[in-house]
């Protein structure tokens, strides 16, 4: 029977696994917006009572995230 090896020792005949892509400030800045458009949309469900000055300077925000990114690319 041959020896046991750990899950996380790899096979030498394997390479190592690539490094994970780095984004690039656009890339990094759609993700951060689509973050906050997933966390505002969470929020509204588990509150849907929520003051229109708040909603509106929510939105107001994402525009804003929107335009600079239109303007970078």
């Amino acid at each position: 029977m041959p020896p046991r090896r750990d899950r996380d020792q790899q096979d030498d005949d394997e390479p190592p696994p690539p490094p994970p892509p780095q984004l690039t400030p656009y890339e990094r800045a759609s993700v951060d917006m689509l973050a906050g458009i997933t966390k505002m949309l969470e929020s509204q469900l588990e509150r849907s009572v929520k003051s229109h000055e708040e909603d509106v300077a929510k939105r107001f925000q994402y525009c804003l995230k929107i335009l600079c990114l239109s303007l970078l690319a």
